[in-house]
């Protein structure tokens, strides 16, 4: 018998990939490390407890919608839902944390609806200015939230809720409508602009303020949603319900699963950077939000504890979600 063939030349590329996914994943794991360290976020600290009524709930919300998921999405769906509400506002009434949930799920599904029937999604925001029924039963309720918003924030708050929806709803249809379009390199605009648009992210920075938080004439809570909005965004995005993204936090899992589509990728071609460069650069933009953000709040005590709670809570959501293989870094 002859002795099988090799490819040396194959087996020489796979080691030289390998080593440079190593190379670059133990710099992944140095630039998160560093960002937990100088954000403030205390490794090892206890989790939020799950709420096993809510997550009850929301798992019976998204079965009733006879959508066709299968069982691991539902879960995703339910889990990311109640993780997000249960650390991210776990200083805000129980009501409130539902409401997130809610709108969460909603939010998520809406996202797969993309994959599964793109002309619905794109339909939405026409049926919806012209009061026609959505045909889809999750963007009802999605939609049916709306004047629930009334109920729990300020008028403007709620204002903004709604806008900020309705927007992640284009956001979306416009990144499924790109395809597999790369972008070109000098659009240094788009990636941001396409991120704000799809992550809901106005729309979480303000359920931190409920109604009645304040006087209603007090509007200093505005001053906050900025800074508030950047850093859900860099450490918070979503995805189909099995490869949920954001920017800083789940970079790791990008690069073990060889994903990149998302922001940094994207980023990085219209600057035409190393990724682990722009990586770099968005931590220090991340970072000096925060302390501008901490200035800003340093005055008012219980509007610096809610910002730090909000910060600590969203980076709690990453670890706790086991998607993100965070606990494969050893940090």
């Amino acid at each position: 018998m002859h002795a099988p063939v090799i490819d040396r030349s194959r087996l020489l590329e796979h080691s030289s990939l390998q080593t440079v996914q190593k190379e670059t994943i133990a710099q992944v794991q140095d630039i998160v490390r560093d960002f937990l360290c100088r954000v403030g976020y205390q490794l090892g600290s206890p989790f939020t407890p799950p709420n096993p009524e809510l997550r009850a709930e929301i798992a019976a919300e998204v079965l009733s919608w006879n959508a066709g998921l299968d069982f691991e999405t539902a879960y995703a769906i339910m889990d990311t839902s109640c993780t997000i509400a249960e650390s991210g506002y776990s200083y805000m009434p129980p009501e409130y944390q539902r409401l997130v949930a809610y709108f969460t799920a909603y939010a998520v599904y809406v996202d797969d609806l993309g994959h599964r029937d793109l002309e619905a999604l794109g339909q939405a925001i026409g049926r919806f200015v012209t009061r026609q029924p959505l045909e889809d039963p999750v963007l009802e309720r999605l939609v049916g939230q709306f004047q629930e918003m009334y109920d729990y924030f300020p008028r403007l708050s709620a204002d903004s809720i709604n806008a900020s929806t309705l927007e992640g709803l284009v956001g979306m249809y416009t990144e499924f409508s790109r395809g597999d379009a790369a972008v070109a390199p000098g659009a240094v605009l788009f990636p941001g602009f396409l991120r704000v648009q799809t992550g809901f992210a106005r729309s979480y920075a303000h359920f931190n303020f409920a109604k009645g938080w304040r006087d209603p004439a007090d509007t200093s809570y505005l001053q906050l949603i900025p800074p508030l909005v950047h850093f859900i965004n860099a450490a918070k995005r979503y995805a189909p319900p099995t490869t949920y993204r954001s920017d800083i936090l789940s970079f790791y899992k990008e690069v073990v699963k060889g994903e990149n589509d998302n922001y940094i990728h994207q980023r990085a071609a219209a600057e035409q950077k190393d990724p682990l460069k722009v990586l770099r650069e968005l931590v220090e933009e991340t970072l000096d939000h925060i302390r501008q953000a901490e200035t800003l709040t340093s005055a008012d005590p219980e509007l610096s504890n809610l910002y730090r709670g909000h910060l600590m809570g969203y980076i709690e959501f990453h670890f706790r979600a086991k998607r993100y293989l965070l606990d494969d870094l050893q940090l």
